[in-house]
């Protein structure tokens, strides 16, 4: 092992002591070294991979960039600035927002860095799924339909810088096993989900999906029925809501939902 992954491992350890990933008694640092293990399998140099174990510290410790500057040098703690939130007084949808804008201004490695850890937080939710159930988006700030549009909106923002790492394509594959079930037919899931909108929620039609895909459609079809609930609009303004709500869980936009629908 390189120095300077070493000392990065034996820092971010130190610095995580104490925090578990969200919900469980899983020590944090486990998150920060796969991170650092993706960056590795994709060849990134050692800086990069030394910053994968650091990338929280300025978020979720009292680690300061100063520090990070004298322990490991300008270049590590520039790309663990590039990947940090910012201001966590701001609201969840500002510091998401913020950080989506931030995206095209990103140099390749901060970007590598950047989608080595969405990729692992993806892989870690899917397998808790698989282990506990639906309950699991209950451990984070904002429920699944605003994780989905979040993770769709990297996805989106990550596309001009598709040709310069490979990560992207499995951060994409590992995106649609999860919300869709499949790591290459997610136009096909997403048919099917406008078949809420437009025909309604059959529950024979979604129980042998994927546990996310499903819950998607459940949510779908409930949004829908709230607004029937109500008692006004009728069904054309049911129909434009469960449209709005698809857009805004798949990062698509109102043209390409309604092309779905033909």
């Amino acid at each position: 092992m390189h120095r300077l992954v070493e000392e990065a491992l034996r820092f971010a350890a130190t610095r995580h002591d104490g925090q578990f990933r969200k919900g469980s008694r899983i020590p944090y640092v486990t998150h920060p070294v796969a991170v650092a293990m993706i960056l590795t399998e994709d060849h990134q140099p050692v800086p990069v991979v030394a910053a994968g174990l650091l990338h929280d510290v300025l978020e979720d410790t009292f680690t300061t960039k100063e520090e990070l500057v004298e322990a490991f040098g300008p270049e590590v703690a520039r790309l663990v600035e590039a990947v940090s939130e910012p201001d966590k007084s701001l609201s969840w949808e500002e510091r998401k927002q913020t950080m989506l804008t931030r995206i095209p201004s990103l140099e390749y490695d901060e970007i590598a860095l950047l989608v080595a850890d969405k990729l692992h937080n993806l892989r870690s939710i899917r397998l808790d799924i698989e282990q506990v159930g639906k309950g699991v988006w209950s451990r984070f700030r904002r429920p699944l339909r605003d994780q989905s549009w979040y993770y769709h909106e990297l996805l989106e923002a990550l596309q001009p810088f598709r040709s310069t790492s490979g990560l992207i394509e499995v951060f994409e594959q590992e995106l649609n096993r999860l919300f869709y079930g499949t790591e290459v037919d997610r136009e096909h899931k997403l048919q099917k989900l406008s078949t809420v909108v437009t025909v309604g929620f059959q529950e024979e039609d979604w129980v042998q999906e994927a546990p996310t895909l499903y819950q998607t459609a459940c949510e779908l079809d409930e949004t829908m029925r709230a607004n029937d609930r109500n008692g006004t609009g009728g069904r054309n303004e049911s129909v434009l809501i469960g449209l709005t709500e698809l857009s805004y869980r798949t990062a698509l936009t109102s043209d390409d939902v309604l092309s779905l629908m033909k």
